[in-house]
């Protein structure tokens, strides 16, 4: 047997001590384990002959800690988190801290001698390290992942198992529910995170448009001797000459090519024909069901104060938080439009309130429904107060997005049309130093 490496594992628990030990050494590696902390501090003040390590910071009252005193003590050197399952919040800041891969708990034999030689085999060069920088960068702003509710930790376990594979993946969930947003997060856990990730828009493109945005030989996304990560957005609409171009593509490129060569991410919100053949079935061998906000009620407290703060960074506003009255109505409304209307609703009521407390005036204003008798009340300042809110809110959008109208617009979740409609309405006007108002 070829004899793997020399390897560092620490573990608090005893079982998973056991299995990544065991794991290593059924694989030809040689093993210095530690199961407590005395013996870790030991290890590490004298042993530093060793090619990775493998940390399980899950039990640890202090994990990220634990792990930044690894990477400072071993600079350079491989580090292998094992983090709690389902925590994607720990496997994110794990990998931007410096790890080179991550484990999910509960952790399996076979797995630390996977993860090891894949990382052994990235081989952390300079270049790789520049890569890395750049990946984080990329990936900066995908923020906090919430979720404690049985249904979102489903899903998050099931993702992390899922990006550290190299399979084709569909998406599905409803309009608004964060397709994109896990999309992105799948690829950043991924060992592809340092590669490209391209995506594309399936919905009311020709096949012709579709095949010049992905093949064309001057600026095509995709080129047969670059790995890259490729997201189908409303991937139901891929014309089928698209996908048997798409999947010539991949075999091409799995015959040619000594890595796994481009990694293809569906998104949909209808359900992909039942061809048990061709692109459509190597996509669905793997799925994750994104849940609605309506399954996950127990998140909406915490999600709001994640968003609240996005916003409040995005638009340079001041702090905001949901009052009593407020935080009640969100819980007794139904969000068709998934957390994309929660967040748009989120928006416009931290720019109308008048104070850091968000009330249920501001969430009518900002065009949550209410009962029949606040309606009565609240009527009367309605028009007024939205159109001084919008056109606030727009102001603020136009000057974070330097004037893009494009960016800007996908910000507010409306058309450039519209955008343009309102920018006059409102007299507002863009120029390269500053946003002039009311001309």
């Amino acid at each position: 047997m070829a004899d793997l490496g020399r390897f560092f594992v620490f573990s608090g628990d005893e079982r998973t001590l056991y299995l990544l030990s065991s794991g290593l050494s059924d694989a030809g590696g040689r093993v210095i384990r530690s199961g407590s902390d005395a013996e870790f501090r030991y290890t590490m003040q004298h042993v530093a002959d060793f090619d990775a390590a493998i940390v399980d910071i899950s039990p640890h009252p202090a994990p990220l800690y634990l792990l930044r005193d690894v990477l400072a003590f071993y600079p350079g050197k491989p580090v292998i988190a094992v983090v709690a399952a389902a925590d994607i919040n720990a496997a994110m800041q794990a990998i931007r801290l410096g790890a080179s891969d991550y484990l999910l708990q509960p952790v399996l034999a076979e797995e630390a001698p996977e993860a090891v030689a894949r990382t052994l085999l990235l081989n952390l060069s300079a270049p790789h390290r520049v890569a890395q920088h750049i990946g984080w960068l990329r990936e900066r702003d995908l923020g906090e992942v919430v979720g404690s509710s049985e249904e979102i930790r489903n899903t998050f376990q099931l993702l992390g198992e899922i990006a550290r594979k190299e399979t084709h993946v569909l998406i599905s969930g409803e309009s608004g529910s964060g397709k994109t947003y896990f999309a992105r997060l799948l690829h950043f856990l991924s060992p592809r995170r340092y590669q490209p990730l391209f995506r594309i828009s399936c919905a009311n493109k020709t096949s012709g448009d579709l095949l010049l945005e992905l093949f064309s030989s001057r600026d095509g996304l995709l080129h047969p001797a670059y790995d890259a990560t490729l997201l189908l957005d409303a991937c139901h609409c891929l014309p089928a000459s698209v996908q048997n171009r798409l999947l010539q593509f991949v075999q091409e490129q799995s015959r040619t090519l000594p890595t796994s060569g481009v990694r293809i991410i569906g998104l949909t919100e209808a359900p992909l024909s039942r061809a048990k053949s061709g692109l459509f079935a190597q996509i669905d061998s793997s799925k994750i069901a994104i849940p609605n906000l309506s399954e996950r009620l127990t998140d909406l407290e915490p999600l709001c104060r994640v968003l609240l703060r996005q916003i409040r960074e995005e638009l340079s506003l001041p702090d905001r938080e949901l009052d009593s009255e407020a935080l009640r109505k969100i819980r007794n409304s139904e969000f068709p439009g998934n957390v994309r209307e929660l967040y748009t609703v989120l928006q416009r009521a931290a720019v109308m309130s008048r104070s850091n407390r968000i009330d249920g005036q501001a969430l009518y204003l900002a065009g949550m429904e209410v009962g029949e008798s606040e309606v009565a009340i609240q009527i009367g300042i309605h028009s007024l107060q939205i159109e001084e809110a919008e056109e606030a809110l727009i102001g603020k959008a136009l000057t974070k997005n330097a004037g893009n109208v494009s960016r800007t617009a996908q910000s507010l979740g409306i058309s450039r049309g519209t955008l343009y409609n309102k920018m006059r309405k409102y007299g507002l006007a863009y120029t390269e130093r500053s946003l002039l108002s009311r001309n």
